[in-house]
């Protein structure tokens, strides 16, 4: 699996639900790793650390029990991130 370091982690200009904590992620994650929480889970809300957990699962119960239907980040801390590529849709669009 392709990876790249944090810090060539790519901008989130898209105005979408959570490119506010993406982009918070994006700047507070050398810290984070500096701290020692590599591999840990991370919940942010805006530009707010929340918490940080041992498991995807325990920062999703916090999430969802704090801000049900609202944009938050889940993510993994890792100095590497996999490289995932979204699905491709052919299509042709008819005018």
């Amino acid at each position: 699996m392709k990876t790249i370091p944090w810090t060539e982690l790519p901008e989130d200009t898209s105005g979408g639900p959570q490119s506010t904590e993406w982009n918070f992620y994006r700047r507070e994650v050398g810290r984070l790793l500096a701290e020692g929480h590599e591999g840990k889970w991370v919940l942010i809300k805006e530009k707010e650390v929340i918490g940080i957990w041992d498991t995807c699962d325990e920062a999703l119960a916090v999430a969802n029990g704090r801000y049900l239907l609202q944009p938050v980040l889940v993510h993994q801390i890792l100095s590497r991130e996999p490289v995932i590529h979204g699905p491709i849709f052919p299509h042709r669009w008819r005018s």
